[in-house]
Order: structure tokens, then C-alpha cells, then sequence
């Protein structure tokens, strides 16, 4: 699944929040958004996936105008796990992974054994299924992470997009959840804080400051001190005497 984003601007409450960016991503990729708060991530891939308008530009999902395409189509293609997970209303684990499923059903279809397999399946591999009786509500916001990522990965899609996936997670659970959906072999967009974890999964890396793309490339062609003082305003060392490499950063 191909991603093509071409000169996108978003403006929000009359503010340019993301300024022409462009971006491909090719079948299979694991590619990084990173960048400080405010630099326009999240509103990046919200324009992705339809919760923003863009006020001029193109995407395109294996050339065809994903601005158009019906929401149905695009949720049989693209999942999301965005950084909010917040719930109105009552719902056990394993009924919210099912929502996953809701693409591929017909009007008023009900659920099948199918789909309770994907969904049990899918909440195995974020080590939720001993949870899947519980109220969603009940979890902590890692938990909820795992199980909205569960539901995504309950979608089948070819693209899946995380907006900060890691956040509220535990190191151990960081380190799983990317393990996982790198090894989906799918296409993937991240947005990422963590530096490292950014180098030590993405094949390539977009950087966002002040709503525009300034960088891209392979992470330890992209990050440099200069480019990492220009963009988050601190000091680091890049260690490069082993793969991957990784920065530690200067303290007063």
C-alpha cells in the first residue's frame, strides 16, 4: 500500500497549522514523523485519515484520491491508532477490537465466528486476551493503547497509522507493541517522540517543525546535533560506533 501526500496545507481556528508538506511512502515501509510538540504530527496524519480537511493539496492510497474515497473503502485499507482514547459509553475489550471488524461487514451483519477469532487473535498478540471480559473503561491508558491497537490490527488493513503509539506505555510494552507492527510487514507511519525508538524502527524519517517538513531520509542520515539543536533546542551526542545508533542528549 503506497502513500502519496502532496503539498498538503491544514489551517486550523484560521492558524497554518501543516505548510506543504510532501511525503511517500512506499509499500512495506516503516516511516517516522517526528518532531516537538506543535510541529504539526498529529494534524499531519489526522489529514490522513479524514479528521481534518486540508485547504489545498492531494493523497493518494496506491494512486487512488483518498480525499474521495469512501470512508468504508478507506477503513478496509487503513487503520488507525491514534493518541486519544477516550470512550463515551460502556464496552467490554473484546466488543471494541470487534469494531475492527465493522469494514468488511455488511449493514446490520452481525458478528461471526470469524470475526471473533480475528478479534481474540488480535488481542493474543498485544497480550490483552486474558482482559477481553472487561469494561474498556476499567483499563489504564497503556491498556487502552494496546487494545485500540488491537482493533486496528482487527481491520486487516495493508496501512496502518499510529499517532504517538507508545505514549502512557511501559518500556516492555513500547518495545512489544513496535515489535509487533514491524513485524506485520504492512506499511506503516509513525508518529514518533522518542528519538531512539524512532531510530531503532523506521526505515526512514520525516521531521516536522513549525508545520513544515524540514528533513527526510534514513534516521542516521537525517539526525544530526545540528539539525536535532535546530528543531527541539538541545544538545545531544549521536553514538555511532553501533547499529542502530542512538543519542543521548546534554544536560545542564
Amino acid at each position: 500500500m503506497k502513500l502519496s501526500i502532496e503539498n498538503i496545507d491544514v489551517d486550523l481556528g484560521n492558524k497554518a497549522i501543516v505548510k506543504d508538506a510532501c511525503m511517500q511512502v512506499h509499500k512495506g515501509e516503516f516511516v517516522g514523523i517526528i518532531g516537538p510538540n506543535g510541529s504539526g504530527k498529529s494534524t499531519l496524519l489526522k489529514t490522513v485519515y479524514r479528521i481534518c480537511k486540508p485547504k489545498s493539496g492531494m493523497m493518494y492510497l496506491d494512486g487512488k484520491n483518498l480525499l474521495t474515497m469512501p470512508i468504508k473503502d478507506m477503513a478496509r485499507k487503513l487503520g488507525v491508532v491514534s493518541q486519544f482514547n477516550h470512550v463515551a459509553f460502556d464496552i467490554k475489550v473484546e466488543d471494541m477490537v470487534l469494531m475492527g471488524r465493522s469494514p468488511h461487514k455488511k449493514i446490520l451483519e452481525q458478528d461471526n465466528l470469524y470475526d471473533y477469532k480475528i478479534a481474540r487473535e488480535m488481542l493474543d498478540q498485544v497480550d490483552m486476551l486474558h482482559y477481553s471480559k472487561r469494561s474498556f473503561s476499567t483499563l489504564s491508558g497503556g491498556e487502552k493503547q494496546r487494545v485500540l491497537l488491537a482493533r486496528a490490527l482487527a481491520q486487516q488493513v495493508d496501512l496502518l497509522i499510529l499517532d504517538e503509539p507508545t505514549n502512557h506505555l511501559d518500556i516492555k510494552y513500547q518495545i512489544q507493541i513496535l515489535n509487533l507492527v514491524k513485524s506485520l510487514g504492512i506499511t506503516v507511519v509513525v508518529a514518533l517522540h522518542d528519538l531512539n525508538l524512532a531510530i531503532a524502527y523506521c526505515d526512514r524519517l520525516y521531521v516536522m517543525h513549525n508545520g513544515k517538513i524540514v528533513a527526510n531520509g534514513k534516521p542516521k542520515e537525517v539526525l544530526t546535533p545540528e539539525l536535532i539543536k535546530q528543531v527541539y533546542e538541545v544538545d545531544c551526542t549521536i553514538h555511532t560506533q553501533q547499529e542502530p545508533i542512538y543519542i543521548t542528549f546534554k544536560t545542564i
